[in-house]
């Protein structure tokens, strides 16, 4: 069996309605047994993906949202940031944007970003007379900074996938997350004064600084967790289990929010997370070692690189296929199978996987809100009764914010490179 027939087996099977990772480990099982491979080696390739390290900080980070979320964390984090700005024409947009931006820096999802804030969010705004469709948007497009700004979930699985340091992808992710913000932050106000939205109470100091005070310790723990990995006080894994101490006293003995029975129920939901995907990371790895067993990503690297000679038309056609992938598959999946082929494309044309890495994760969390499959994108149309087809017709323009995003990421990689760039 060839590299071909099993990427045809795989999709093949997918089509026909069979879940991603069995269809990952049946085609890689038909592999074995066609090309007369021991089966000792296929058990050994899926248990030795997951045996690693850096792989821990994934249930660590996991977990630490969730605590966030059963805690009522974000609930000040969403009351302490409206004090600050929501006496601003359309302040709610810049309250949605920042608390999404501060929560992503403790939840590394977009789909934990849109549960946990957008409910909320969407609420507040439809109280206060904000249009409907732009609020479910707006709420939508600011959850995916989710897996972009540190740390990030599927940024964990492509440093283990592709062998970088998750410190430093983590690092990468930084300055594009910011300049999202900043991005739909000038949308913001020009939507505001285009449907002259409402503006909240006025500003009072002492209310914000009461907002402050009471949001301090749910706003010092992204402060840990980046402050720790970037000065090399400890790394993402370390990171991740002090987040989840820090989550659980804040949330039991500060903010007495958090019960044992719901402490329960939080260790049990991310643990299921993180056993399905840690599940399709066993079997993805299964079939990364059969595509490089029959050569395959030799193969496309050498084509992709005496056919394309430039980076950026490269990232281009990146973007492209992984926007498009990313409309009919999940994340997981597509890094641990397609990093793999790619990876030695980008090492032939000279492009820094970091980079490469830091772009996937943007794409793939743009991916959660693209339909047919977009799990933030069912999330957001179950909260506000919208259609798929209208959802689709109502995001059009935040789309375009996306691809403007993506294209100033290829016309200057800098900006995902500075940070890791400084730490050798």
């Amino acid at each position: 069996m060839g590299g071909l027939s099993l990427v045809v087996l795989m999709f093949g099977l997918i089509a026909l309605g069979m879940p991603i990772t069995f269809s990952l480990g049946f085609s890689g099982l038909v592999f074995f047994l066609t090309n007369h491979l021991s089966l000792m080696i296929f058990v050994q390739k899926m248990s030795t993906s997951i045996d690693s390290f850096s792989m821990l900080c994934l249930p660590f980070f996991i977990l630490a949202g969730e605590l966030m979320n059963s805690g009522g964390i974000t609930k000040r984090l969403f009351a302490c940031i409206n004090s600050f700005l929501g006496s601003i024409r359309g302040g709610l947009s810049y309250v949605c944007i920042l608390t999404n931006a501060v929560f992503s820096a403790i939840s590394g999802s977009s789909l934990a970003n849109a549960a946990g804030i957008g409910t909320m969010v969407i609420e507040a705004m439809n109280e206060k007379g904000y249009n409907k469709d732009y609020s479910a948007c707006l709420v939508t497009t600011s959850s995916l900074l989710g897996p972009v700004i540190p740390p990030s979930v599927i940024m964990v699985v492509y440093g283990v996938t592709a062998g970088v340091s998750i410190s430093k992808m983590f690092m990468g992710g930084m300055l594009p997350g910011i300049l999202f913000v900043l991005i739909l932050s000038v949308y913001a106000a020009v939507m505001g004064k285009k449907l002259e939205l409402p503006r909240g109470e006025p500003f009072v100091f002492k209310q914000a600084m009461i907002g402050f005070k009471d949001a301090f310790f749910a706003l010092m723990m992204p402060v840990i967790i980046l402050g720790g990995i970037f000065s090399g006080i400890f790394t993402a894994t370390e990171a991740g289990a002090v987040a989840c101490v820090y989550g659980i006293i804040v949330g039991k003995f500060i903010y007495r929010t958090l019960t044992w029975d719901t402490l329960v129920k939080t260790l049990f939901k991310a643990a299921k997370t993180t056993g399905v995907i840690m599940i399709i990371t066993a079997t993805g790895a299964l079939f990364g070692f059969c595509l490089t067993y029959a050569r395959v990503p030799q193969t496309v690297a050498k084509f992709l690189a005496a056919t394309v000679g430039s980076k950026a038309i490269m990232m281009l056609i990146f973007m492209v296929l992984y926007l498009f992938l990313g409309c009919i598959m999940s994340a997981q999946p597509i890094v641990i199978t397609t990093v793999p082929i790619f990876a030695p494309v980008c090492n032939a044309l000279g492009i820094d996987l970091i980079y490469f890495g830091v772009f996937i994760g943007i794409l793939m969390s743009i991916g959660t809100a693209t339909p047919p499959v977009g799990t933030v994108m069912f999330v957001i149309c179950k909260n506000t009764g919208m259609s798929v087809i209208e959802y689709t017709r109502k995001m059009l323009p935040f789309f375009g914010l996306m691809v403007v995003w993506l294209v100033l990421l290829i016309a200057f990689p800098q900006i995902i490179t500075f940070f890791p760039n400084l730490h050798p």
